[in-house]
């Protein structure tokens, strides 16, 4: 036999003179996208790259092959594309000039969740995690290939339903997996029949785990939602739009929905708009009547009204009906009736396994009773109850409870006397409730010196943490049950935008529940160098002014038609009125407006007249603008109408932007040292 060479698809060896993979029909010289890994790359001197599989704003996801133990598996890179590039023709990542801080804080939080699926790679239900790496300037992943097919191409194989009985037979144990991940503080956000998977033995794998700002919107990385599917919380960044273990009941609800209804639900934002999404026992009348309505209620829009918990979920999915209660005389027939044995069909289920015909539990019957005479209900004898019912009460039980009453809200009544004494005149120091109010704020949950053993306080059970060089928008959200924080923005040429940079209770310090923390954010840099906009367009620009740390409320776009020009494009640059240009200082901190004009898409060429009004309108201001620009801050509205055509601006030297690439050597990220217990098989963190 020839030499022999694996697919990069199916990861399958084949004759190496072929070139199209006889197994999967892979023709090897299909091109490659340039921005991701190449097929055929070695990672870690032990895993073959071969094909792009999926991608989002976290990473990219490649079909793999372990050399060393002779299987197939599938490799996840972090490689968030807004903050990074790749090198060419290299398998290293390039991040962002800019986007550094940024880069390293989301791959913290993608180590830790790797970290913590790796010590649950014992659940069946869970793509297990086999091993993480550090390399080529990013994290790699490395993940159990899944031996079957997406529950979504699985339920087009069959009819593109399910009954409820076989729902309940294969989604049990997702949902105690899904209740797992919950316990361990994991939310998923992406439940869908793209992200489970059915395999050969007929269970159920949940895969596509992301950071948390991939399945929001807007929360600082492209993010990837399945329409649909998401909760209509994932929609919105803001911190009013809390996610938790509802968000996943939201998505499971909604499989559900698609498994026995056969129809993709309505997506929630378009639900909020105008909700008409139907019960599933309205599309299918063989869904029972309360499992439809445990599914509604799970996609509630209202999270507080939802199904908070899987737990909660499980118990009103699967619980059974209420037996019917009979009120009234039940007619006793004479002897019981003869069992009788019945026999179902092959799609009839027993009543003991049919959640919509739960037998109810009769009472046995009694004994044949001899006929007897009509007459009136009497209740029967019985001398303890008799003396207990008609026992006189003496005169002091009448009025014992009475007395005992009125006690009780005279002894409230001085309480309530006491407690607005003392407040009205604060134990008998001679001050005020004004004066004891003024010395106080809301920043005294902060932990001091000294504090009155007789106050009332939260008890102190929170670790700060160390918020140096954390983004503030990013910690805010993840730890507002945990405490407030109070931002005070100041420009600051060491942290990036959005950074915080000092805190005034230090990491390690026992806080109360709901503590007011004070911190210092970072609004940029306080000076930048202006951008070059040559062969810019507007929306290039503003890419380029970010870069150099001039942040959008710095900086305004004007549109002027009054210029000869390629639409879209940069024409001048002002700050107050005065021409500047690209490799100035620019000074954030002084708060003056960076104006740039352009020529809109619409921009109409001028006509030899106007041109030559214009020139001489130059003249006379430009002798007009000969005076020195004062550099205090102006309080007049800043010049709203395009700038008179002046001569073209003198050549500027080129200016160099920073560099786009890191050394290798200071900005080597260290590999994961972290190994998960009890796995000696699991590969170097």
């Amino acid at each position: 036999m020839g030499e022999r060479k694996y697919c990069y698809k199916c990861m399958e060896k084949y004759d190496a003179d072929l070139h199209i993979c006889p197994n999967c029909g892979y023709d090897e010289r299909t091109p490659s996208n340039p921005a991701y890994i190449s097929p055929g790359t070695l990672l870690h001197d032990r895993y073959l790259v071969g094909i792009l599989l999926e991608y989002n704003g976290e990473g990219a996801t490649y079909a793999g092959y372990d050399i060393s133990t002779d299987c197939k598996v599938l490799l996840r890179e972090y490689m968030p594309i807004n903050l990074c590039t790749r090198v060419k023709n290299k398998a290293t990542i390039s991040v962002n000039y800019n986007d550094l801080a940024k880069y390293k804080a989301f791959m913290a939080e993608y180590t830790e969740l790797n970290k913590s699926l790796a010590r649950l790679r014992n659940d069946s239900n869970i793509n297990p995690v086999l091993d993480m790496f550090a390399e080529n300037n990013t994290t790699y992943t490395v993940y159990e290939h899944i031996d079957g097919v997406k529950i979504l191409d699985f339920l087009k194989e069959n009819a593109g339903e399910l009954s409820w009985d076989q729902v309940t037979k294969i989604f049990p144990p997702l949902f105690t997996t899904i209740g797992r991940l919950h316990n361990t503080g994991i939310i998923h956000r992406a439940i869908s029949p793209d992200t489970v998977y059915i395999t050969k033995k007929g269970e159920l794998r949940l895969s596509s785990f992301c950071i948390s700002a991939v399945r929001t919107a807007n929360a600082g990385l492209e993010y990837e939602l399945f329409k649909g599917y998401a909760a209509p919380e994932q929609y919105s960044a803001s911190s009013s739009s809390r996610q938790g273990s509802w968000t996943d009941v939201y998505g499971i609800c909604a499989l559900l929905y698609r498994a026995l209804t056969g129809c993709m639900p309505v997506d929630s934002l378009d639900r909020t708009k105008h909700d008409d999404l139907h019960e599933p026992h309205l599309l299918n009348p063989q869904i029972p009547q309360h499992v439809s309505r445990v599914i509604m209620n799970g996609m509630n829009l209202e999270s507080c009204n939802r199904v908070q918990t899987i737990t909660e979920l499980v118990t009103t999915l699967f619980e059974q009906p209420a037996p019917v209660r009979h009120t009234g005389t039940i007619p006793v027939p004479s002897a019981p009736p003869e069992a009788k044995t019945v026999q179902y069909g092959e799609n009839e289920v027993p009543p003991e396994y049919n959640i919509r015909q739960r037998p109810v539990q009769k009472p046995a019957y009694p004994p044949p009773m001899p006929p007897q005479p009509q007459r009136n209900y009497v209740p029967p004898v019985n001398n303890d109850y008799d003396d207990y019912r008609y026992e006189k009460v003496n005169t002091v039980d009448k009025i014992k409870i009475p007395v005992i009453i009125a006690i009780l809200l005279l002894a409230i009544l001085l309480i309530i006397v006491v407690v607005i004494s003392n407040i009205l005149g604060v134990g008998g120091n001679g001050e005020s409730s004004d004066t004891l109010n003024s010395g106080t704020s809301v920043t005294d949950n902060v932990v001091s010196g000294t504090t009155d053993p007789s106050a009332t306080t939260l008890p102190e059970d929170i670790e700060m943490p160390d918020l140096h060089k954390r983004f503030f928008e990013l910690t805010k959200d993840k730890y507002q049950d945990r405490f407030v924080l109070d931002p005070e923005y100041e420009y600051n040429n060491d942290y990036d935008t959005d950074m915080i940079f000092e805190q005034d209770i230090e990491a390690g310090t026992m806080i109360s529940k709901g503590t007011v923390v004070k911190v210092k954010v970072s609004k940029g840099k306080e000076e930048a160098q202006i951008p070059d906009f040559a062969d810019c367009t507007v929306s290039e620009y503003k890419n380029r002014l970010e870069k150099a740390g001039i942040s959008d409320f710095n900086y305004q776009f004007i549109a002027s038609n009054g210029y000869y020009g390629k639409p879209n494009s940069i024409i001048e640059l002002q700050v107050q009125g005065k021409k500047i240009y690209p490799g100035d200082i620019f000074s954030n901190k002084e708060g003056k407006k960076l104006t740039v004009y352009y020529i809109p898409e619409d921009g109409e060429m001028l006509s030899t007249s106007a041109v030559s009004q214009t020139t001489t309108a130059t003249t006379t201001s430009a002798a007009s603008t000969t005076e020195p620009v004062s550099t205090t801050v102006s309080t007049e509205p800043v010049q709203t109408t395009a700038p008179p055509v002046t001569d073209p601006p003198v050549t500027q030297p080129p200016v160099t932007d920073p560099p786009t690439t890191l050394p290798p050597t200071t900005e080597y990220i260290p590999p994961v040292t972290d190994t998960p217990p009890d796995d000696p098989q699991f590969g170097e963190w």
